[in-house]
């Protein structure tokens, strides 16, 4: 009777701990931050650090860092600790974190082919004289 106890009470507390996402699911790191907002936010933040480094002889652009982050973490409803706690956690599985990294380089490849085609469409948009 007492091994048949244990075995209720160890089976209650696998199911107890599955419903809560910590077992069988497939990003354990979504409690912190959803995948999806992960991809997007680290899509800006590559993106923000890019115009950043572009914009490096501007004096005291780095002091604005947190500042400039904190309205990235705003826009998608993540505080700063949020973001580091689900960082450290899709760094320490190597496959989730690539896959991560592969949609947030093909988000920026999307953007830059955009950009692109929105500086050609407005060089042909010029008078010859100015192109």
């Amino acid at each position: 009777m007492h091994k048949f106890k244990s075995l209720i009470t160890a089976l209650f507390l696998v199911f107890s701990i599955a419903s809560c996402g910590i077992i069988g699911s497939d990003n354990p790191c979504r409690k912190h931050v959803e995948k999806k907002v992960m991809i997007d936010l680290l899509t800006d933040v590559f993106l923000l650090e890019a115009h950043i480094s572009y914009q490096q002889p501007i004096t005291g652009i780095r002091d604005s860092i947190s500042h400039l982050y904190g309205g990235l973490f705003q826009k998608y409803g993540v505080t700063a600790d949020e973001f580091d706690k689900a960082f450290e956690c899709y760094m320490l599985d190597r496959d989730l974190m690539n896959s991560l990294l592969d949609e947030v380089l093909s988000n920026i490849s999307i953007a830059r082919s955009k950009a692109d085609e929105r500086k050609e469409a407005e060089s042909d948009d010029l008078p010859p004289e100015n192109q």
